[in-house]
C-alpha cells in the first residue's frame, strides 16, 4: 500500500458571503467576502487503483460551498447573537448587542455548531460537510486525513484538518 494525496482546488469552488464577528472592531458589522476552497484527501491505495474520482469530490464540494453562496452566514451556537422569526416565519430578526437586523429567511445560512462564523470555524464546519459526504459514499472507512483551506481573501488562507480514525 501506498500513501496517496489528492487535491481539490478548482477555479469554481468558491462562494462569496456575509457574517459579522461580534467583538471584532470593523468585523462587528455586516461585511462580505469572496471564499475559496480547497480540500486535501489522504488515503492508503495501491497505486493502480483510483480511490477517489476527482469530479465525485469536487461535486461535492461545489454541493456544500452551494449551501452557503450569496448567504448571510450566522453562528448557531453563539450566545451573543438572538434569532427571532419574524413576518410570519418569512424573517429571521437578528439582536447583537443593541442592534437588531431583520433578513429574509431564505437569504439567511445558520451554521449549526459554530460559535462565530471566523474563517477558522467556517473551515471546520466545511471539514465536517466533507466527512459527511464522504462517510455518505462509504468512502471515509479509506481516508486517513482531511485538510480544508479556505481563504476569505488574498493572503488570508486557514487550514482545518484532522484524522479520519
Amino acid at each position: 500500500m501506498t500513501s496517496i494525496e489528492q487535491y481539490y482546488s478548482r477555479p469554481s469552488n468558491y462562494f462569496s458571503a456575509c457574517h459579522f464577528l461580534v467583538g471584532y472592531l470593523k468585523c462587528n458589522r455586516l461585511h462580505g467576502h469572496d471564499y475559496s476552497v480547497e480540500c486535501q484527501l489522504k488515503y492508503q491505495s495501491n497505486i493502480t487503483d483510483q480511490t477517489l474520482d476527482f469530479r465525485t469530490v469536487n461535486l461535492w464540494i461545489k454541493q456544500i460551498i452551494t449551501e452557503l453562496d450569496h448567504k448571510i452566514l450566522l453562528p448557531g451556537n453563539s450566545s451573543e447573537i438572538k434569532f427571532q422569526s419574524a413576518r410570519e416565519g418569512r424573517n429571521w430578526n437578528i439582536h447583537i448587542n443593541e442592534k437588531i437586523y431583520s433578513f429574509p429567511q431564505n437569504d439567511v445560512k445558520i451554521l449549526e455548531g459554530v460559535n462565530q462564523t471566523t474563517c477558522e470555524s467556517i473551515a471546520k464546519y466545511l471539514h465536517q460537510k466533507m466527512k459527511e459526504k464522504l462517510k455518505e459514499s462509504s468512502i471515509l472507512q479509506v481516508i486517513t486525513n482531511i485538510t480544508i483551506n479556505l481563504s476569505e481573501s488574498v493572503g488570508n488562507k486557514v487550514s482545518y484538518s484532522s484524522n479520519t480514525e
